[in-house]
């Protein structure tokens, strides 16, 4: 993420984190600064100048490129994006749908395990029902799980938000069915996100979800964070805040096999 002030870029990238958000939004509050954050270009632009938002450049920086490596060669793993095509999930309350954020984090970590050797099954690659057009939440639940047992998957990871009534909601969650194997993954995956994220630990929690359940092999589900909370929202909304997830997703898995 670059921070401009008053038209000038401040020297560095800064990773996101839902503390950098906040502190951003309250000093431009209080004092009176205009503040605009552009999710796909990664930019806070502040005007210091008065409470005005400040117009967006028309420059974009590079994104860098991760190198190749072996490490989870002969690995297969499937990715589960929540939701999708007629169902939208929870919503956010700028009205960010929970299917993009998933679909987005889900993308950008079967990069990232390809990069690294993997094979990668996806159970949607685009914002789409899974079984069918319209199709029912059991069946949908059904056909994923197939998707993973049939690819005889080494692993199965499916990504959510988390959404509460009360907006003060926060944090990250990882869930498991409770077998050794799933528990060590979700603790591993959990620490890395909430390490990298800066969000709230909520810790790696059993959960009898229909995809943990009737999985062959290692599954959890991650709740990357709260949509229904504004500043979480946005940091599921952003460039960066997607590729720290899915970074520190990939970083759980390669704790897990020791690579």
């Amino acid at each position: 993420m670059r921070i401009i002030i008053d038209g000038h870029y401040l020297p560095g990238n800064v990773r996101v984190s839902r503390d950098l958000l906040i502190t951003l939004k309250n000093v431009a509050k209080n004092l009176k600064w205009g503040i605009r954050y552009d999710a796909t270009r990664e930019l806070v632009l502040i005007n210091s100048k008065d409470s005005s938002v400040p117009p967006l450049p028309v420059d974009k920086p590079n994104e860098e490129r991760v190198e190749e490596s072996a490490r989870l060669a002969n690995k297969v793993f499937c990715l589960d994006p929540g939701h999708g095509g007629s169902d939208p999930g929870s919503l956010g309350p700028a009205g960010t749908a929970e299917k993009d954020h998933t679909l987005a984090i889900a993308l950008l970590l079967r990069d990232k395990l390809e990069k690294n050797g993997a094979t990668v099954i996806m159970t949607r690659d685009s914002d789409k029902d899974v079984a069918y057009p319209d199709a029912i939440p059991d069946e949908e639940l059904r056909v994923r799980v197939s998707a993973a047992n049939d690819a005889e998957a080494d692993l199965f990871i499916s990504i959510h938000n988390d959404s509460f009534t009360s907006k003060t909601a926060v944090g990250t969650t990882t869930f498991h069915y409770g077998d050794r194997e799933s528990v060590q993954l979700a603790k591993l995956v959990q620490e890395c996100i909430g390490n990298r994220l800066g969000t709230k630990d909520r810790g790696s929690r059993f959960a009898s979800f229909y995809t943990l359940r009737y999985t062959d092999m290692p599954a959890i589900l991650v709740e990357v964070a709260f949509i229904s909370n504004p500043v979480e929202e946005m940091l599921l909304s952003s460039t960066d805040g997607r590729e720290n997830a899915a970074d520190s997703i990939c970083e759980g898995i390669m704790k897990y096999y020791k690579v």
